[in-house]
């Protein structure tokens, strides 16, 4: 019987959302200053170990819901999320790198990078998107990443259909 109240306790803490102030934990985000030429990659990819992530040669590895910080160099960059299974790169939806030019967005000294990981395929095979979004759905993201709200699905998309405007239009 000891045991099982233990039990009881670990599932229901473990079922305890912890509200946690994101600007103890990413100063930078919160800085105008601080934030200006960074790149800012949260990772939503739901995996229960790490995955790697590539930006602009810079590899790391990232937990879900944990967010890294690059630096933004001016022109060419990219974003690449994966695993590695024996030596090979894969599970990235796209199997290619985001790339974007700064160029493309003059306003934006600051970039917001969301991974999700989604099923994609007859055989429903799980992989990584690599999504270029807007600050506010950024922020929305890393402070509910459990949300799994429309919006920002809408947000992601428009985001992807500008860039996609942008780089083919203009």
């Amino acid at each position: 019987m000891k045991y099982h109240n233990y039990l009881i306790v670990l599932l229901l803490s473990s079922c305890v959302t912890v509200d946690v102030d994101q600007r103890e934990i990413i100063p930078e985000l919160f800085d105008p200053e601080l934030k200006r030429g960074k790149i800012f990659i949260f990772s939503n990819h739901a995996d229960i170990g790490t995955i790697h992530i590539r930006v602009n040669d810079e590899e790391r590895e990232i937990k879900h819901t944990q967010t890294q910080i690059f630096e933004l160099k001016d022109g060419q960059n990219s974003v690449y999320s994966f695993n590695r299974f024996l030596g090979s790169e894969q599970e990235n939806c796209d199997d290619m790198p985001y790339t974007f030019d700064t160029k493309m967005f003059p306003k934006e000294d600051s970039h917001f990078f969301i991974i999700q990981s989604k099923y994609e395929g007859a055989l429903s095979l799980r992989c990584y998107k690599d999504f270029h979004v807007q600050e506010a759905a950024f922020m929305q993201q890393i402070n509910n990443p459990r949300s799994r709200r429309k919006e920002l699905y809408e947000d992601m998309t428009d985001d992807l259909f500008n860039d996609f405007m942008n780089e083919v239009i203009f």
